[in-house]
């Protein structure tokens, strides 16, 4: 019998939990090659959860950016960049 598809909530879920295993949301300094395009400073790479629950603020009928998004996120975690 074939498994049941996952729902994209259990997905998020699943997700997540990877992601606190490895670390994330993580703060990284930028290095190497990295600096030709972002510069100097930090860089923070979030958890799903925290995306989503940026994404979930956003009132019905309105638009964010991945950019607001990203400046969102480097403002919460005190880096340069998202």
């Amino acid at each position: 019998m074939p498994k049941a598809k996952l729902s994209w909530q259990e997905k998020l879920i699943k997700q997540e939990k990877k992601a606190r295993e490895q670390g994330y949301p993580k703060v990284i300094e930028i290095t190497g090659t990295m600096t030709t395009r972002w510069g100097t400073g930090t860089c923070i790479i979030p958890a799903p959860l925290e995306v989503n629950d940026i994404m979930r603020t956003v009132p019905e009928g309105r638009l964010i950016t991945i950019n607001q998004i990203r400046q969102i996120l480097a403002v919460k975690h005190s880096a340069s960049i998202g």
